[in-house]
This record gives C-alpha cells, structure tokens and sequence, in this order.
C-alpha cells in the first residue's frame, strides 16, 4: 500500500479509537450524575447544540491538521530516507536529498548530505585512479579494436550457440551494405508489406544472416577434426549476403583453457569480382573454343583428304591448301581477340581444402539416405585416398546429381567407385539401367543447387569449374550397368593450407581484451530463472496520435534499442515514422512535434510491424508505462498478422518496487531520480534511449531489494498498484 494512503489509513483508525473512548468517558460520567443533574446537561446541549458541534468538528480539524503536519514533517521524510541513501550509494551519488521535514528532521538530512558530498568526492578520486591505472591496458585495447576495425576481411566472434559477441566494420558493411543496422528506404505507403529485413548487432544468431546448414557442416567437420586431433581444424565454405556479395569464410574454433569447443571465429573476404572474372574467363574460353572448332575441323577434313589421296591433281592440291590457309588465318584472328584472357587466373579464391574419400563417402552415404531416400553404396576406394574439395559445395552437387538420376532413371540404389588414374581422380556414380544422354547432363548444369534443407546460389556447372572438374556420363560394354564420371584433379589447388590453428582461451583472462562473454549462456526457450543481468532486452516506445487505443489512435513512430549482457547497444537500433492514414489531433502534436506532412511519404503499420517484430525477436521488452504500447501493438494484430509474445518488464513498475516511499513515477522524474540525462523528450527513440538507461539503473536496486532473475522481477511487478492500469 502507498505510505500515504497507510498513514490515512492509520489516522482514521486512530480517531474512531479516540471517539470510541471518548464517549466511553461521556457515558461513565452521564451514570455518575444525579436525574436533576442529567436534565440540566440535557437542557444545555439543545440550547446550544450548534456551539458544540462546531467545536467537536475544529478538534477533529485540529486533530487532522496536527497528525498531517507530523507525518509531512516527521513520518514521510523519514520513510524516504532509506530509498534516498540508497540511491546516493549505488547508481547517482550526485543525488541529494530535498529538506523538506521538521528541524530535526532536516539536520538528519544535512548530515547525510554532506557525507554524500565526502562520498562523492571519494567516489570521483578513486575513479580517476584507476582510469590512470588502466590507462596503458586502455591503449592496447584501443589500438586492438582499431585494427580488428579497419581489417579488409570482415570478422564475427561467436559462443557455441551461434550468437554474435563481436563483429568489426567490415562484417557489417558486408551483410548491411552499410555502416549501421537502421531501415533502409521507406516503401510507398500503400506497397504491401514486405518480407522483415535481416538485423544484424550483438547478441543476434548468426544463423540470421548465413545459412544454418552451411554453419552447421562447417562446425561438424571442425569438431570431426578436433576429434582426430587434426592440426589444421578450420573449415571452408562460400556463403552469400543479402547484398548479393560472394564471401569466401574460413571458420576457427575457439578453445578453452580444457580445450574444449567454446565458440568459433568467422573471417570472410569478399571475392565477388574474383568469380565475375572467373566467370568473364570462362565465357572467353568458351567462345574461344566455339569459334575455332568449325575452322579447326576444316583445317582437320582438308589434310584427311590430302592424306587419303595422295595422288590427286595439282589443281586440287592448291584448293585444299588454299582452304588450309584461310582456315588457319581465322584460328589466327580469334586467338589474336582472346589474348587478353589471364589463362592462368588464380583459383585460390574458391576454398578446396584437402578430404579423405572415405570421410566424403561416409557423409554422403548418411546424407542420401536422410534428405533423398536413396541408396548409395561406396563400392571401392583407396582408404589414403585425398579429394580437394568445398566439403559443403562438393556434398552438394553430388546429392543433386544423384536426385537428377533418381528422377531421370527410376533408380533408387546407387554405387560410387573412386579411384586414382594418371593424375587425376575418377569419382564413378553408378546403376544398373538404362543410362542419361549428354546433353541431359549439360541441362542439369545449368540449374542452381537446391535441396529439401540444404541449398547455395550457385549452378552445378559453377561448382563444377571451380573444382576444375569435368562431368559426362558413359555405359560399360560388358555389363548392363550405367555411369556418370566426376573427374578431379589429384591435387589440391596451389595456395591453400591449413594454417589456421584453433584459438585457446587461457585459465585467466588475457590482458589486451576480455573474452568473457564466450561464458555468457544462451538463449533457450526456459528464461524465468535467467539473472535479468544475462538477458537480452529490445527496449522501446510508441508515440502515437492520441491516447485512446479502443478509439482508433494509432502509432506514428516507433523508437528501440537492444541491451545485451547488460550493456546498452546504441547503435543497435530500430527508428522509424509511420503513416497513420489518419488526421492528427493538435494536442497530440505540441507534444511530440511530429506533424502530418512528415508522415505523408511514410509506411504503414503493417509494413512497419513485421520488421520491428524481427528486430525485437528472440528478446526481453522493456518500456515505461508497457501496457500502454503493449496495447498499441495488440490491437494491430489482425491487421498485420504479427502477434508480440515476448515476455515485458515495465520500468514504471519496477520504479515502484525498489522506491515504494516515493510518489512520482514518471520517465522524467524517475531520470532525474537516477541522475539520467534526458535528450529528445516525448520522440520515440529519445525516450527509449532514456528507458534503456533507467532500466539499467533499477537492475541493482532490484537485486539489493532480492529480485535477482525474469520471474522474481515479474511477480514482484504485478504486486503493485500501477499494474492495475488497464488499456
């Protein structure tokens, strides 16, 4: 119950007590007085009824007067006082407390004052000590970051589980195209809403901007390698970013000090115009190889016919030479066309890392079973054997290869013979069947990989040149069984090596960066017992056309930013008007200052929705006053099809629960409170900012009051009063 309204409480009990005894008195002397006496008594109180009842109603004024005057002077300073000391020695010790009691009351809190000024001071000394003892650490950390920033490749720091704990500038141009994770252009307000673009920031899964099957064949093979105690355990893949970027991406396993998996560094180089010249190269060679074949078979057919007929007239013998001539002055003419083609263009772009047959074979005989229901046998293979291949890529082609079979032959088993001739390695497909026509095979290479789960933006074809192999199918004569042959070269590619070692984590923290957050715990679905510490929090706010949800207000900006490990992510943000596509009222405006020419070229809410959904997805809400925005957003739902099942913590709420003494609860005075420094008042993200800090600062006072976890903070919230305001 709020102190006032127990003092009251209190007040009145005490005064019905005090009446109850007083008539007590009034009737043990009405009994001692003789009847004359009583009549007397009688006769004066009808005389001068009036005269007493104004004077009961001062003494009870009186009394009310006198018990409001203690406890404005006494009782509700002194109820303060704890809430205020406790301010000043955990989140604001600027915070000085008002004198407003009784003089004895105010010398109390002039001696507080003043040792809170002595604490300050030595708050601020001991500060600037270690700032100056840190100060050397500080440079190396700077010059850390400095370089992790301005490194060419982009970098990613992951836990286990996939959430990013560190990225540098160049991860985030290569998957945002720019340097922050804002909202790229506004749509026409009438478009329908569009897919939710990915968000990218600290704390979020990686999965959301690179493919989970690729991460996942990639930590498979890594943790395969670190079971064989391989020396080089990083793995190879090429993924693609929303901005059609082509990264090369080499995976490290992060170690503890027990050398057990930890985490994992991802490090990618763009080599999207390396493949377009790739690509540039092979359409040259192509044509190249298109326009001397006629003139070559002409060149071919004339000396065949010279050879054949030896003693054939002079005269014809000066027409085929002539045609000789004129064909090899064409072969002439193209190649001089094509001699700017880099024939020897490097190939290291393309990740081909060293594999054992039967490692490869294995996976595809798990894989072919589980995605495709076929059968496929590893027939016979030198155990020592090494395929130089993209693991995921490679793995790939082969199972859409086999689907293709599958549905061109009606054939369900499958064999496979790899073996080493002359230099190179055949890797047989075979079946008993009937076999598939060459430019079948040439058709299938035109098609972009895809299977149920698994899947790159790449055509056969592409992955077949980039593993410099070559494909055709072919029948043996002396079975009824049919084949299709993947020739690779025996040798790995110049210029890839393992040289990646796994990262270890020593037993104490190094000194030039702190790695702890590898230690943080994961999300998972079962959040109730997480220390609010540990969560992950989409703080945000609404401004709106009104305050009435029920009569068709509606949102007009939504402002929000992420807490992460305890930490406020700034730039980690979500800001966006919208186009209420409806008149906005005056008072409404002189509040917020958004008028309707600003929101005329905006989205709608059902555009905006979707994607405010994916950037708090996965997340903690936290706003002031929740159930007002909370509202806003519900009754959206139909509309947008988005539905907001995040749990919600209330900083009003919160507020309540560790300063119960105090009366005020809203953002502006709660700031001031905290010592919060308020700037773009009544805008959406100037007050999610605010809300975010003051958050920050109740997480302290929540525990110092026992309310450590999710749960404890949520039951604790629905206890107080300000949790019976509905919407």
């Amino acid at each position: 119950m709020d102190p006032t309204n127990k003092f009251w409480w209190f007040a009145g009990v005490s005064i019905f007590i005090t009446l109850l005894i007083f008539a007590g008195i009034v009737l043990f002397f009405w009994q001692q007085l003789l009847p004359g006496q009583q009549a007397t008594l009688i006769d004066i109180v009808k005389n001068h009824f009036i005269y007493l009842f104004i004077a009961a109603i001062l003494f009870m004024a009186a009394i009310g007067f006198g018990l409001d005057a203690i406890f404005h002077s006494y009782i509700l300073p002194l109820n303060r006082l704890p809430e205020e000391i406790e301010l000043i020695h955990t989140v604001n010790s600027g915070h000085r407390i008002k004198r407003e009691g009784s003089k004895v009351v105010n010398l109390v809190i002039d001696a507080i004052n003043e040792n809170a000024d002595h604490y300050q001071q030595l708050e601020n000394d001991v500060t600037t000590r270690v700032i100056e003892a840190k100060s050397d650490v500080e440079k190396e950390k700077n010059i850390l970051a400095v370089i992790m920033s301005e490194l060419p490749e982009g970098v990613l720091i992951c836990n286990r589980d996939g959430h990013i704990l560190f990225f540098n500038k160049q991860a985030k141009r290569f998957f945002t195209g720019k340097n922050d994770a804002r909202l790229g252009d506004s749509p026409v307000p009438d478009d329908p809403p569009r897919a939710p673009l990915p968000f990218f920031g600290l704390g979020r899964s990686v999965f959301e901007i690179i493919d989970r099957h690729l991460v996942s064949h990639a930590l498979d093979d890594i943790i395969e390698k670190l079971e064989k105690t391989t020396s080089g355990a990083a793995s190879y893949f090429v993924t693609v970013s929303q901005g059609g970027r082509h990264l090369r991406t080499e995976m490290v396993p992060v170690l503890n000090h027990q050398r057990l998996f930890t985490g994992f560094i991802l490090i990618f180089s763009d080599i999207t115009s390396q493949l377009e010249t790739d690509s540039q190269a092979n359409l040259m060679l192509q044509s190249l190889s298109g326009g001397i074949r006629t003139p070559l078979a002409g060149v071919r057919a004339a000396v065949e016919t010279m050879m054949e007929f030896p003693d054939m007239t002079l005269h014809d013998v000066q027409e085929f030479t002539r045609i000789i001539y004129h064909e090899s002055l064409k072969i002439g003419k193209i190649l001089g066309q094509h001699t700017r083609v880099p024939l020897d263009r490097p190939r290291s772009q393309w990740p081909l890392i060293e594999t054992r047959a039967d490692t490869m074979l294995e996976k595809l005989t798990v894989k072919a079973k589980h995605l495709l229901q076929l059968q496929f046998i590893a027939e016979s293979y030198d155990e020592d054997l090494q395929l130089s291949t993209d693991s995921y890529s490679f793995t790939l082609a082969v199972l859409f290869l086999l689907q293709r079979l599958s549905d061109e032959t009606a054939v369900r088993d499958f064999m496979c013979r790899v073996h080493k001739t002359n230099g190179l390695i055949n890797f047989d497909l075979r079946w008993r069947g009937t076999a598939v026509r060459m430019d079948k095979v040439h058709a299938w290479e035109e098609k972009v990989l895809s299977l149920p789960d698994m899947g790159l933006p790449f055509t056969l074809g592409e992955v077949i040149r980039y593993h410099d192999a070559e494909l055709w199918p072919y029948t043996e004569a002396s079975h009824d069984w049919s084949g299709l042959r993947l020739i690779l070269p025996a040798l790995p590619p110049a210029g890839v090596e393992l040289t990646r070692k796994p990262t270890i984590i020593p037993d104490s923290r190094p000194e030039f960066y702190d790695f702890d957050l590898f230690n943080q715990p994961g999300q998972n679905p079962s959040i109730d017992n997480r220390l609010l510490t540990d969560l992950t929090y989409t703080v945000f706010d609404t401004e709106t056309t009104g305050l009435d949800p029920r009569g068709g207000d509606e949102i007009i900006s939504i402002g929000a930013v992420r807490i992460v490990n305890n930490h406020l992510i700034a730039d980690d943000r979500f800001e966006q008007l919208i186009n209420p596509r409806r008149p906005l009222r005056w008072e409404s405006i002189q509040i917020h200052g958004i008028e309707e020419e600003m929101l005329r070229d905006q989205p709608i809410i059902a555009t905006v929705l979707p994607q405010f959904h994916q950037f708090a997805e996965n997340t903690i809400l936290v706003a002031h006053n929740a159930a007002f925005d909370m509202r806003m957003l519900q009754i959206k739902e139909a509309e947008t099809g988005v539905r907001f099942i995040n749990p919600v913590l209330d900083t009003m709420l919160l507020s309540s629960i560790v300063h119960p003494a105090q009366e005020n609860h809203n953002l502006m005075t709660i700031s001031q409170r905290l010592g919060i420094n308020v700037s773009g008042r009544h805008t959406a993200m100037g007050d999610a900012l605010a809300t975010a800090n003051m958050f920050l600062k109740l997480i302290p006072l929540l525990s110092k009051k026992g309310i450590h976890t999710l749960q404890e903070a949520r039951t604790a919230s629905e206890k107080t009063y300000f949790a019976r305001l509905r919407y």
